[in-house]
């Protein structure tokens, strides 16, 4: 019988976005970090209780019976007051279980927002979720 365990592992990763359209000057106010700040947003709770919560995403149950196992990279940004705010799936596995991984990131408790010169800024973090069928 088969039976199904959620790996999950955690990442940040580099690079440059911004939500305001190329004409919209950007203020300190508006700008999303990407690389690394000061000090970086932290689950109220740390990593640990991050990685407990992210482990009740539900494994979609025909995704299991057709073994569509594989790796997902979420991204959310970490708001000044620590909410989580603009989750999109980077890479998904199937519609469903994008929906289901969405759900589940939309409804983290907040954050500790990152520092950088002693203020808190926005950070956009990226989250990559293992699905693995393991065989018993």
């Amino acid at each position: 019988m088969k039976t199904f365990l959620l790996i999950l592992v955690t990442a940040i990763f580099s690079g440059n976005l911004y939500a305001q359209k190329a004409d919209t000057p950007i203020t300190d106010n508006d700008k999303i970090y990407t690389t690394p700040v000061e000090v970086m947003p932290e689950y109220k709770g740390g990593i640990e209780r991050l990685y407990n919560r992210l482990e009740h995403i539900r494994y979609v149950f025909f995704d299991r019976m057709r073994n569509i196992e594989g790796k997902v990279w979420v991204s959310l940004i970490i708001e000044k007051d620590g909410s989580v705010n603009d989750v999109k799936m980077l890479r998904g596995l199937t519609e469903e279980q994008d929906k289901e991984v969405i759900r589940v990131v939309k409804n983290l408790r907040k954050w500790k927002p990152g520092m950088h010169n002693g203020k808190p800024v926005r950070v956009q973090y990226t989250i990559p979720i293992d699905f693995k069928m393991i065989k018993s």
